[in-house]
């Protein structure tokens, strides 16, 4: 082969180099392969640099860094964010089902029990952590949730802030409804099969889209924060989700099951059916 025909050979490649570099440009996902082959073919250039390899080279790896830089803004780093709001998120709901584990601990154990049944009520947050008496009466000890902040009022009642996410529990009041105030008057029979808490983000700068929602048999719902279309925007002490958010006929439809995750059918400390 003649010395010619390996230059414009070499002249083919380096061009072909630069026209995938300049597509990368606009389809950034490519741009990292053809930024590592811009490299290798500078890298490879003869010690005689010829000026038209030379041009092209240095061409296409300014165009591939272009590429390159495009691909991390519009690429990965929207998706790096996203996995981790995603994350906090699952952090969130796996915090909620710690709830449902302390609740359950309160109906096995009983130390809210007016009927004298051996099934316990259910209990507020600041209950669970001992911050404040049971219904009044003496703290939990030792608590059923630890490792909390204070709690902060919200616009439904105190709630704790962990992670970018404010938490609440609401139990059901003597003349229907719920309440995640402590010192409110609780229907302590009914607070034996039920209880719910939600999760909502704290701001909206921190990127946090969704809200939590969870009750007794681990039913967990979801859905947007912020306010589109006239929903609650759920966001914030100030405009935190009602107690009867995911249940009320007027914004229950909002709430979505989360990952298709089905609530368990049994309570502990349910009696099995008497057989006949």
């Amino acid at each position: 082969m003649t010395g010619s025909g390996v230059g414009w050979a070499r002249v083919t490649v380096y061009g072909g180099l630069l026209v995938a570099a300049v597509g990368s440009v606009g389809v950034p996902k490519i741009a990292l392969f053809v930024l590592v082959g811009a490299f290798i073919a500078f890298v490879a250039l003869p010690r005689k640099r010829p000026r038209a390899l030379l041009v092209l080279s240095v061409a296409a790896g300014v165009a591939a860094t272009i590429g390159f830089v495009r691909f991390l803004v519009h690429e990965a780093m929207p998706g790096i964010v996203q996995g981790g709001t995603l994350a906090t998120g699952a952090a969130a709901v796996t915090r909620l089902r710690q709830f449902v584990v302390a609740q359950d601990a309160m109906r096995k154990l009983a130390p809210i029990d007016p009927d004298g049944d051996g099934v316990g009520s259910a209990a507020f947050l600041d209950e669970l952590t001992g911050r404040v008496g049971l219904r009044g009466g003496a703290p939990l000890t030792p608590p059923l949730l630890e490792r909390l902040p204070a709690s902060v009022e919200t616009s439904t009642g105190p709630a704790v802030e962990v992670n970018g996410y404010l938490f609440l529990i609401c139990l059901p009041r003597p003349d229907g409804g719920f309440t995640a105030r402590p010192g409110e008057a609780v229907d302590d029979e009914l607070a034996e099969r039920r209880f719910v808490a939600y999760a909502w983000p704290v701001s909206e700068s921190l990127g946090l889209l969704e809200a939590y929602f969870i009750d007794e048999h681990e039913r967990i719902l979801f859905t947007r924060s912020g306010a589109p279309k006239g929903q609650r925007p759920r966001i914030g002490r100030d405009r935190a989700p009602p107690c009867d958010d995911a249940l009320a006929p007027a914004t229950r439809e909002a709430w979505q099951v989360w990952r298709g995750k089905r609530p368990r059918t049994d309570l502990p400390g349910d009696k099995p059916p008497r057989s006949e």
